[in-house]
C-alpha cells in the first residue's frame, strides 16, 4: 500500500518461518471490510506507505515448520487466524484470546495477499473434509460470527433479527437457524434479501420500502425481537435493532462503526425492558475450531456468498468491486 487507493502487487522474498512459526502457501483469500478501511484509509491507525499490512481471511498448505511446531506437517491444509495470542495476559487465561492484550506483538510481517505467509500455527487450524480452499477461507469470518452468536443465547423458536445481510450477515442467518431461530433479515438491497431468503431467513424487510418497527410488531403480536445482531456498522443499524428488540432481548453490536459515532440511549429502556447491549470481536480458539467442524460438515452455505474469483494481479479491482457494493465475497485466488 503506497497511499490511499493506490495498492500495487510487487515481488517479494518468501518469509523464513521462526522456530515457532509454520510457512503457508496461501490458496485462497478472502477480501474483508477490514482490508478496504485500509485501502480507502479509513483505518487511521495504519501509516501508509506499508508492506504486507491486508488480508487475513486465508487458507493454505503447510510448506513447512519451525522446530517448535509439533502438531501440524508440511502437506496439511490449514485454515485461521495466524496472529498469535500472548497465552498469559487476563484475557487469554480467561478463555477470551481474541481480546489478548498484547496481540500487537505476534503479528507476522506479511499477511494473506500474498503467496505465501509465515504464521503463528496457535489459532491456525487443520482441516480434514475434502472442502474447496476457497470454502476454508471462510474460517476466520464464520469463527468471528459464532462468536457472536453465542453470545446471543438463541433458544428454539426464538425471533432473531439480522440487521444487514452481506456476506457477514447470511452466515448469521444461517448460524441462527442452526439454533432453532425464526430469522428476520433487514436490508436495503432486494437482492441480498433474497439471497438471505435463499439461505434460510423466514422474513425479509427492505428498510427502504417498509418500517421494521412496525412491521416487527405485527409479526410478533407486540413482543418484538427476541435477538438483533447488527452485520453493518452505523448508527441506523443499532437504532433499527433497539427499536425492534422485544423485553430481555438482546442486542449483539457485531459490525463495527466507521467513521466513529455515538448514539443516544435513554438508560430506562435497558432498565425497564431489561435489555442486554453487547458486542463480539473476533474469535476464540474455540471458535475458529467449531467454524471449521461446521465448514466441513457443510452445515454453512458459503459457496453460495462468493461472486467474485479474482487473481492476486486483479486485486485492486477486487476492492472496488467490494467498495461499490457490486458483489457479496471476492475471493483473491493467488
Amino acid at each position: 500500500m503506497y497511499g490511499v487507493r493506490d495498492v500495487r502487487v510487487e515481488d517479494a522474498p518468501i518469509p523464513q518461518p521462526e522456530d515457532d512459526q509454520l510457512l503457508v502457501r496461501v490458496k485462497a483469500c478472502g477480501i474483508c471490510p477490514v482490508d478496504i478501511r485500509v485501502y480507502t484509509g479509513e483505518n487511521v491507525w495504519v501509516s501508509l506507505p506499508a508492506v504486507g499490512i491486508s488480508g487475513h481471511e486465508v487458507a493454505g498448505v503447510v510448506e513447512s515448520v519451525g522446530r517448535k511446531v509439533f502438531h501440524l506437517k508440511p502437506g496439511d491444509r490449514v485454515a485461521g487466524v495466524f496472529i498469535k495470542p500472548c497465552g498469559v495476559c487476563k484475557y487469554c487465561i480467561t478463555g477470551h484470546d481474541n481480546l489478548c492484550s498484547n496481540i500487537q506483538l505476534y503479528r507476522p510481517r506479511y499477511f494473506g495477499f500474498g503467496e505465501y505467509i509465515a504464521a503463528y500455527p496457535d489459532k491456525m487450524m487443520r482441516y480434514e473434509a475434502d472442502i474447496e480452499f476457497e470454502e476454508a477461507a471462510f474460517t476466520e469470518p464464520l469463527a468471528a460470527c459464532v462468536n457472536g452468536i453465542m453470545k446471543c443465547r438463541i433458544r428454539p423458536g426464538d425471533y432473531t433479527g439480522i440487521v444487514g445481510v452481506g456476506q457477514i450477515g447470511l452466515m448469521h442467518v444461517q448460524l441462527a437457524k442452526l439454533r432453532g431461530a425464526r430469522v428476520v433479515a433487514f436490508d436495503m438491497l432486494d437482492e441480498r434479501l433474497k439471497m438471505a431468503e435463499k439461505l434460510g431467513a423466514d422474513y425479509v424487510v427492505n428498510v427502504s420500502e417498509r418500517d421494521a418497527v412496525k412491521y416487527v410488531e405485527e409479526l410478533t403480536r407486540g413482543e418484538g425481537l427476541d435477538q438483533v445482531i447488527t452485520a453493518i456498522g452505523g448508527r441506523q443499524a443499532i437504532e433499527t435493532g433497539l427499536k425492534t428488540l422485544g423485553k430481555t432481548g438482546t442486542l449483539n453490536i457485531f459490525a463495527s462503526t466507521h467513521p466513529h459515532s455515538e448514539i443516544s440511549l435513554d438508560p430506562n429502556l435497558i432498565h425497564y425492558r431489561e435489555l442486554v447491549i453487547t458486542g463480539s470481536f473476533s474469535s476464540t480458539k474455540q471458535d475458529i475450531r467449531t467454524a471449521i467442524r461446521l465448514l466441513e460438515r457443510r452445515a454453512i452455505d458459503v459457496r453460495s456468498l462468493i461472486t467474485h474469483r479474482l487473481p492476486l494481479e486483479r486485486i485492486e479491482e477486487g476492492f472496488r468491486i467490494h467498495t461499490e457494493r457490486k458483489g457479496l465475497k471476492v475471493m483473491i485466488l493467488p
